[in-house]
Order: structure tokens, then C-alpha cells, then sequence
């Protein structure tokens, strides 16, 4: 494998941690994903020093074995590196399994939210700490309840209300709104008569 600057393995880092994220792996899942993708293969600081890009190489057996991991197909993460984006694998479930009663279930809005919150504060400089800190207490990855929980999700990821409703899959109000179509035969309510 060719040699890459500092900046291309973070960038790898934040693509990979996006990456379990949408596999169905939360900020603090990391051991589990290495338990249950890994095979054994790859360990927990492994994936860890790979998502804060904390090395510049790695044998190609790891390599190897985390784009497995990762279902990217092969030579995604030499893709990455050069600037360029992983090609990911369409994986089906396996048949005669419930997704919803199994761990291959898709993550809930709540744990997409965790996972997009976890990866926009880091771009925005907060260390995993704050993060984490943040995350217990606002509750994620459980939906959040409250406009108010919603807003401080929003300022805390330099993100809008809507973007956050959006991940959550519920509309905002001024959105639906405007989508109404206005019946044409409704009278108008002006709070009095009707003008002649």
C-alpha cells in the first residue's frame, strides 16, 4: 500500500466510524461490532486506532479484513485514502430471519441520531469525551422527546431543527404547511362576515 498524509487518514477515520454507524453499531459499540463483524480477526483498539486514524499503515491482512468488516468490496479503503470513496456491498439478510426480532435489525432513528450527533461534533473539533457526555445526557441513542432536546441536538452539531427532525423521519411543521394544497371552496375565515 502507497504512502498517505495524516489528513487522508483521518478522513478514512470519520468515513469508517460513519460507515458502523449505518451497519447498526452506536458511538460506544465498537466492541461489539468487533465481536460480531470481526471475527475474531480484528480487535477493539484496532478499530478504534483505524477510526481516530491514529496509524499511517497497516498489513495488508488488515486491511483485508476490515473492509470485510466494514462490507466495503475490496481496495475501498486504498480508494479512500486517495481521495476518492469506498464502493460498500449489498449484503441481503439471511433467509428465514425476522429483522426485527434479531441483531440484524436496522438501527432505530434514535441510533442514526447518536451516530450522525457522535460524527458531527468530532468534525466539529469536541473530543470523544464531550461527546459521549453529551450523548448520555440528552438520553441517545433514544429519540428525543422535547423541541428543546431537539434544539440543543441542533445547536451542538451546527445543524437546523428540520435537519434533526429529518433523521428522526418526522416532518416539521412549517414544511407540512406549506405542502398543504388550500381547498379552493373553503371559505375564508376572517373572524367575521364574509365581504360583498
Amino acid at each position: 500500500m502507497d504512502t498517505y498524509p495524516y489528513e487522508a487518514w483521518l478522513r478514512l477515520g470519520r468515513i469508517l466510524e460513519r460507515r458502523r454507524g449505518e451497519l447498526g453499531y452506536g458511538f460506544r459499540q465498537r466492541a461489539r461490532f468487533a465481536r460480531e463483524c470481526g471475527s475474531g480477526k480484528i480487535s477493539v483498539k484496532t478499530i478504534s486506532r483505524l477510526e481516530k486514524g491514529e496509524r499511517d499503515s497497516y498489513p495488508e491482512s488488515t486491511v483485508g479484513a476490515v473492509e470485510t468488516m466494514y462490507q466495503w468490496a475490496p481496495g475501498s479503503i486504498e480508494s479512500v485514502l486517495g481521495g476518492g470513496e469506498p464502493n460498500t456491498l449489498l449484503t441481503a439478510p439471511p433467509p428465514g430471519r425476522n429483522p426485527i426480532t434479531t441483531d440484524n435489525a436496522p438501527p432505530t432513528s434514535g441510533e442514526r441520531l447518536a451516530s450522525w450527533v457522535f460524527v458531527r461534533m468530532s468534525q466539529r473539533g469536541y473530543p470523544d469525551d464531550a461527546i459521549h457526555d453529551f450523548l448520555a445526557g440528552e438520553g441517545l441513542p433514544r429519540e428525543p422527546t422535547t423541541i428543546s432536546a431537539v434544539k440543543r441536538i441542533a445547536d451542538a452539531t451546527d445543524a437546523t431543527v428540520a435537519e434533526v427532525l429529518a433523521l428522526l423521519g418526522v416532518e416539521d411543521m412549517i414544511s407540512r404547511r406549506s405542502r398543504r394544497p388550500a381547498a379552493e371552496d373553503e371559505p375564508q375565515r376572517h373572524g367575521g362576515t364574509t365581504g360583498r
